[in-house]
């Protein structure tokens, strides 16, 4: 599947370009002969879906070690997982991004456990690694980007699922007057509004090529006629033609999915993690979820999707100077990646992502479209690229009229542009 090699592409230009400079530590060495802990503090998001909870309570069953979970709210996640881990706070086992750009604030090379010599490294279709070392195991279908959309409502409005970016004018000029919010927007939980104008690029980024260019200096982001101008350009145009709902700036991303399942929302751009929200959101009634919402991607001049590993059920497992809490840790990622993932697997269901692991039954056609729109995805440029979390801060700016494309881009290529010197890129 392409997600596996374009996601691959990218993690490879990234590691090797930004920590270049950086002298990796030697391998520590793990006592297996200390007992494991009885106990394990485990750092993850509030809204992990009931496959990854359901592996949790089976890894208490089969070792007999607790897991006293802390619930980071999914609004807000980066920066209170940041925040937390600033304070000099620990978990044992962690989850979090597997991007490159968010993961670096954590300093995985001096924080993490390096975990290149465990087994489920050889299976994995990818794993988080920096500079050829493995820091992080992966254990979920990456994350799709593109639009949800209420079949119906498109439907009785002469109206077809889009298949590029300006289908979206279409689409707003064909409800207008109707009282449906053409695209619902998440201003409250401000990661969301940046997903447009990503989205747009991903004809660009096809094999990570875009991000590449970038880090190499090849392509200026700031360029007026660049893809990343074009892309908050059409967004801000979007904002401005009110094809977002009225009150874009102070709704919230579980706002958006109810609202495009009611038909109070034509569309709303967001990730397919959120299967289990709206299934939730439709009473658990995952066939009637079928017949009302569909799934497609989006670039500026295709379906292509975006595609990216996501941060729920991608572990890590920090330093913390306890041998016995760094074996157990160990142990969990262990479990999770082998004699619990199948069945983690089975429950959701899920995609494996792991030999070994067999493809259950079962899966809904709102799943299938998500499959078929990973197949031929392009990574977010956003994975490769440091300073790019700057991005949704323009974007929510852009949504609340507070600033234009053009003023907006030059505050991104700042970002990158310091992010790039304090993490050594070759050139900044």
């Amino acid at each position: 599947m392409n997600v596996r090699l374009t996601t691959a592409a990218v993690a490879a230009v990234a590691t090797a370009t930004l920590l270049a400079a950086c002298a990796s530590p030697a391998a520590e060495t793990i006592d297996e002969s200390v007992e494991p802990a009885d106990s394990l503090t485990l750092w993850h998001g509030a809204c992990a879906t009931p496959a990854i909870t359901g592996m949790y309570d089976a890894f208490e069953e089969a070792t007999g070690i607790t897991l006293e979970i802390v619930d980071i709210p999914c609004d807000g996640f980066e920066q209170a997982t940041t925040t937390r881990w600033a304070t000099g706070d620990r978990p044992d086992v962690l989850t979090y991004h597997a991007i490159t750009s968010l993961l670096l604030p954590l300093n995985p090379v001096v924080n993490m456990q390096d975990l290149s010599d465990m087994d489920f490294v050889d299976r994995a279709q990818s794993t988080v690694a920096i500079d050829g070392v493995t820091y992080g195991a992966l254990t979920q279908f990456p994350e799709v980007y593109g639009f949800y959309y209420n079949k119906a409502v498109l439907e009785e409005a002469g109206l077809e699922a889009p298949t590029a970016m300006t289908d979206l004018l279409d689409i707003c000029e064909g409800l207008a007057g109707s009282g449906i919010a053409p695209i619902f927007e998440s201003g409250a939980s401000v990661w969301p509004t940046q997903l447009i104008p990503l989205l747009y690029m991903a004809d660009a980024n096809v094999d990570g090529a875009l991000g590449q260019a970038v880090l190499a200096k090849e392509v200026d982001l700031g360029d007026p006629d660049g893809v990343m101008v074009e892309g908050l350009e059409f967004y801000q145009e979007l904002v401005e033609s009110d094809c977002v709902n009225e009150n874009a700036t102070t709704t919230s991303f579980e706002d958006s999915l109810a609202a495009v399942i009611d038909g109070r929302a034509a569309m709303t751009a967001l990730h397919s993690n959120f299967y289990e929200s709206l299934v939730s959101y439709n009473e658990g009634d995952r066939e009637g979820l079928d017949d009302k919402v569909g799934f497609t991607g989006l670039s500026a001049d295709s379906s292509t999707a975006t595609a990216n590993y996501g941060p729920f059920g991608t572990y890590y497992a920090p330093k913390t100077g306890d041998a016995a809490k760094e074996l157990a840790a160990r142990m969990f990622i262990e479990f999770a990646t082998g004699e619990g993932y199948q069945a983690m697997v089975d429950s959701g269901p899920l995609f494996p992502i792991y030999e070994g692991a067999t493809t259950p039954d079962g899966f809904s056609e709102l799943q299938l479209a998500f499959q078929a729109a990973a197949e031929n995805a392009s990574p977010g440029v956003n994975a490769g690229v440091p300073g790019f979390v700057a991005l949704k801060e323009v974007t929510s700016k852009i949504l609340a009229e507070q600033t234009t494309a053009v003023d907006g881009v030059t505050e991104l290529v700042v970002s990158v542009e310091q992010a790039a010197r304090a993490a050594g890129v070759d050139g900044w």
